[in-house]
């Protein structure tokens, strides 16, 4: 079941109805978030199911365990479990064959010969909130939860596809409080974002991107160059525009997600793309990986060293394979080269900030080549195919590209658009809202492609 299907709306429509009638009680609401992000993880599979609430039993336990000993020992435990039930199931695939001869060594069989283990749906993303709710619990900074509103948080249905990764200590504290139904208009103007985003968007560029991507010797350099170009913007139409769909209906339940973009096109460096890109994967790395390893506050070699260490772990997460490894380097040797020039106080964005700005886009859009195609030789393929290419170019896909680099240039204008929209609908007369909303709408989903595919992080 997936949020554009209409089935997901009719279930989250009776979902709605029913929780607001439970206004003034939110424990009860509570248990109708529990029941409803089961609910919607049953759909995939009984057996995610079954997963999520093993995780959550044990999170729970290693939470009393951490708050009764408070020792370096317990929480290192805690984690290290935690990333271990992960890393079973994400790299599956790889340690298939051992894990199977181990257990036929211990005459498992039966076990052995029925080892097909799907990917639990989001068990990335809950597992980094369990890493946050037990670091917190072993810093004081909150007390261990109640088993309802840990298993609501870990399991919650906005968070739980693709995230965004929200702290412990952001969450549960709206768990367990009387929410109020708000900001409506904000509400219609993130589903509008995110429908424009996806359904518009994202499935247009797909196409267009999958097809040279697939086939790169088939088309000339300005093509290829279009498409790697647009890649970025295709991931982050879909990306984005999931969370501003999830971060709507969160609202509409009394919740509120976690920031996850900022307008990352128009950053002027690396540094500056990874404070405006997925900013809770960020902000996990940083607090979870870098600053424990040591962050900027050892040496200058140390610390240029912890850049990559944390990049390379990120490209790890993302997938198994050399690409995300060389894509997560590619950034991390990216902030290293940053660093160097900031120690010969070279800047070029302060006086070239639109160069800096097309700068970090190139850079940013060839790494996400490595991102985009899980073997290593076709990615190196489109690259080469760039260069060493006899396809005859046309007037027309010159200006397509001069095209997209006006949009470019203008986008960093629709900065305040979000809060503009807002505005023009707190001013709208109550009775027309629904008319002009269903004519903007209908019109999106008119124009829009046939099918609407999954979105692409709901596989990480």
């Amino acid at each position: 079941m997936t949020f554009f299907s209409v089935e997901f709306l009719l279930i989250f429509l009776a979902f709605f109805a029913i929780y607001w009638a439970f206004s003034k009680h939110y424990k009860a609401q509570n248990t109708l978030i529990l029941i409803f992000n089961y609910a919607l993880i049953f759909s995939f599979s009984p057996y995610f199911m079954l997963v999520i609430f093993l995780h959550t039993f044990f999170v729970s336990y290693f939470g009393l365990f951490i708050a009764y000993k408070g020792s370096k020992n317990a929480i290192f435990s805690g984690v290290f479990f935690s990333i271990l039930y992960l890393c079973f199931f994400k790299y599956y695939d790889v340690i298939h064959a051992d894990f199977r001869a181990v257990l036929l060594f211990f005459k498992f069989d039966f076990i052995a010969n029925n080892l097909d283990i799907a990917l639990p749906i989001g068990i990335s993303f809950y597992t980094f909130s369990s890493v946050t709710y037990l670091v917190s619990i072993y810093k004081k900074e909150q007390a261990p939860s109640d088993f309802l509103s840990l298993a609501c948080y870990l399991s919650f249905f906005a968070t739980l596809i693709a995230g965004p990764i929200a702290k412990s200590t952001f969450m549960l504290p709206q768990f367990n409080t009387k929410r109020e139904f708000k900001n409506g208009d904000l509400i219609v103007v993130l589903l509008l974002f995110g429908v424009v985003k996806k359904v518009l968007i994202a499935n247009y560029l797909s196409g267009f991107v999958t097809e040279i991507f697939n086939d790169p010797k088939s088309f000339n350099p300005l093509e290829i160059l279009t498409a790697i170009y647009c890649y970025g913007v295709w991931l982050y139409c879909d990306f984005s525009g999931y969370v501003d769909i999830v971060s709507a209906l969160a609202l509409s339940i009394g919740f509120a997600l976690p920031l996850n973009f900022n307008m990352p096109y128009v950053a002027l460096n690396l540094r500056d793309f990874w404070r405006r890109w997925h900013i809770s994967l960020s902000n996990f790395i940083r607090d979870y990986i870098y600053i424990p390893l040591g962050g900027n506050k050892v040496t200058f070699f140390h610390t240029q060293v912890n850049i990559l260490i944390a990049f390379s772990l990120s490209g790890i997460w993302h997938g198994v394979g050399l690409n995300f490894v060389i894509w997560g380097l590619l950034h991390g040797f990216g902030i290293v080269f940053l660093n160097l020039m900031a120690l010969f106080k070279i800047n070029f964005s302060k006086h070239l900030p639109l160069v800096s700005m097309l700068l970090t886009y190139t850079f940013v859009s060839f790494s996400w080549v490595y991102f985009a195609k899980s073997d290593l030789n076709e990615a190196n393929l489109i690259i080469k195919s760039l260069f060493y290419n006899e396809n005859f170019i046309n007037l027309s896909q010159i200006v397509t590209l001069f095209a997209l680099f006006l949009l470019f240039v203008i986008y960093p204008f629709f900065k305040d658009l979000k809060e503009i929209l807002v505005q023009f609908l707190k001013a709208t007369p109550l009775l027309l809202k629904p008319l002009l909303l269903s004519i903007i709408f209908t019109f999106i989903f008119a124009v829009c492609k046939d099918g609407i595919p999954d979105f692409i992080y709901a596989s990480f």
